[in-house]
């Protein structure tokens, strides 16, 4: 689910170096403030992709940082763009549903269909 992804991205902005994580603030912030308005969203769809193209941002922006880091390998960053590439491919294919209800809805239309 996208706040998932969220608080995923977010836990490993809390856990960068002050300077590296000072810099992403503004779209650590933004992630956080999307994931917020999508609980209680009357458009849970067109929430759902803002937070997800918020996510996106701060993900780039962490491998961005990850390859600016002398100290973090080739292999390191390369290990953290498919993590992270991985959860937002899985968002973006539809694969998680944008908050629970949703969740429920799609399995009850699926469960719906193989009656008909």
């Amino acid at each position: 689910m996208p706040i998932r992804v969220a608080r995923s991205l977010w836990s490993r902005w809390r856990r960068l170096s002050s300077p590296a994580r000072e810099e992403m603030t503004p779209l650590a912030d933004e992630v956080r403030e999307r994931a917020l308005e999508l609980r209680g969203s009357a458009d849970p769809e067109r929430d759902g992709r803002d937070l997800g193209a918020a996510s996106e941002r701060l993900a780039d922006a962490m491998v961005d940082a990850a390859e600016a880091d002398p100290e973090v390998s080739p292999a390191d960053v390369g290990r953290l763009r498919s993590e992270l590439s991985r959860e937002l491919d899985r968002v973006a294919r539809g694969e998680v549903a944008a908050y629970r209800g949703a969740a429920k809805r799609a399995k009850a239309q699926h469960d719906h269909e193989k009656m008909v």
